[in-house]
């Protein structure tokens, strides 16, 4: 008989505390928790992403500035338009992504390429559209000519051994962050953008810095249950007590 009630008390007490309102809130901001937790994580990498992003486009553009090459990544290079040849397709200041070239003599007339420039443009890269496709010459070489949209007249021919990259498509997000990096304000702007975005891991490495990190910390569920149930099972032998001695 009295290991049923044993039994009984036992469920009763696990009843109780499961449903007790304390554990119901401790388990919630458990949860709760986690979900923050979830979402920070979520968020750092897409803040870490594009922080990547950022810098990876300032070493492009600080390495072709300063040592006026063009840095290729994964057979892409980022190029911008530095000339209005090419209007209204292809505006000043515009940011192109180009692929290398690997089969020259596959151009066809429409595409736009960047070729190493000869003569007036000695030393520089011209970005203009094919007008003549790639030809055979009679010593054995491949050639081919292009022109600038805004030009009256067509380039001097080139040969295929000179083309670089063809272009894939204009990148206006990276167009907007080169002007951006260059402008007398964008390195604070720059600065600051890189606070806000990380501004809750700076305030955390602050306060630990400083010794007021007072963040609780999680407790386990099971943890909870376990002193609620001794808890429980405390007062209820107290209370046992009690009534012996009344008796």
């Amino acid at each position: 008989m009295d290991k049923n009630n044993d039994f009984e008390n036992a469920v009763e007490v696990t009843s109780v505390t499961t449903e007790h309102p304390k554990s119901k809130n401790r388990i919630k901001k458990r949860h709760e928790s986690k979900l923050r937790k979830t979402l920070r994580i979520i968020k750092n990498i897409i803040c870490w992403g594009v922080l990547a992003i950022l810098v990876l486009t300032v070493i492009v553009f600080m390495g072709s500035k300063v040592n006026g090459k063009t840095p290729s990544l994964f057979g892409y290079s980022v190029l911008r338009v530095s000339t209005g040849s090419m209007q209204p397709e292809l505006m000043i200041g515009d940011v192109i992504l180009g692929k290398c070239v690997d089969n020259p003599t596959a151009l066809k007339v429409g595409d736009i390429i960047t070729y190493r420039g000869s003569g007036q443009t000695e030393g520089l890269l011209v970005t203009h559209k094919v007008v003549v496709a790639p030809y055979k010459t009679a010593d054995g070489t491949y050639k081919l000519q292009t022109k600038g949209i805004a030009n009256d007249t067509p380039d001097p021919e080139i040969s295929t051994e000179d083309v670089l990259y063809i272009m894939v498509c204009k990148l206006g997000f990276i167009d907007t962050l080169y002007n951006l990096f260059f402008s007398p304000w964008g390195l604070l702007i720059f600065i600051a953008a890189l606070l806000l975005i990380f501004i809750d891991e700076l305030v955390v490495i602050i306060r630990i810095l400083t010794g007021h990190d007072k963040s609780p910390k999680d407790s386990d569920i099971n943890e909870i249950i376990d002193r609620l149930q001794k808890e429980k099972l405390q007062q209820k032998t107290e209370s046992d007590n009690d009534t012996k001695s009344e008796e």
